[in-house]
Parts: structure tokens; sequence; C-alpha cells
């Protein structure tokens, strides 16, 4: 049984690092918004700001220990 599994899609979780490069803080908000099983199993979480617009979607391994990939919205 996956770790991805101990998720599901609208989880609210809190960032386990900051990642200064999206203006996301150790212990923001973020939403999963998909988990993936395949290729190799990620949670898929979305950051927003203040006024609820999205900052950057993280793809997190399953332990939300390791970041696999960031991507910045674009303003």
């Amino acid at each position: 049984m996956s770790n991805v599994t101990a998720y599901r899609e609208l989880d609210e979780i809190r960032a386990p690092q900051g990642i200064p490069e999206i203006d996301v803080s150790a212990g923001d908000r973020g939403v999963v918004v998909e988990i993936f099983e395949h290729p190799r199993p990620a949670v898929l979480v979305e950051y927003t700001d203040d006024e609820g617009q999205s900052k950057a979607l993280v793809t997190y391994s399953p332990d939300l220990r390791r970041i696999l990939s960031v991507v910045p919205e674009r303003t």
C-alpha cells in the first residue's frame, strides 16, 4: 500500500518546508489537487496567496519530504 493513499484530493496540508522562489513558508496551507500512482507515487499541492489566487503547484513525494517539481503560476 502506497503512502499516497494517506491523502485525498482536497485535503488541506501544511508546507513541510519553505520554498522561497514561490513565496511559500513552512507551515503555509496548501490543498491536494491530485494524487498520482504512476509513473511514480506523488502528491500535487496548490498554494494560494491571501486573496485565493494560485501561487504555484508543487509536486511532492508521498511523504511530503521531497519536492519533485515546482510550477509557479504565471501572472
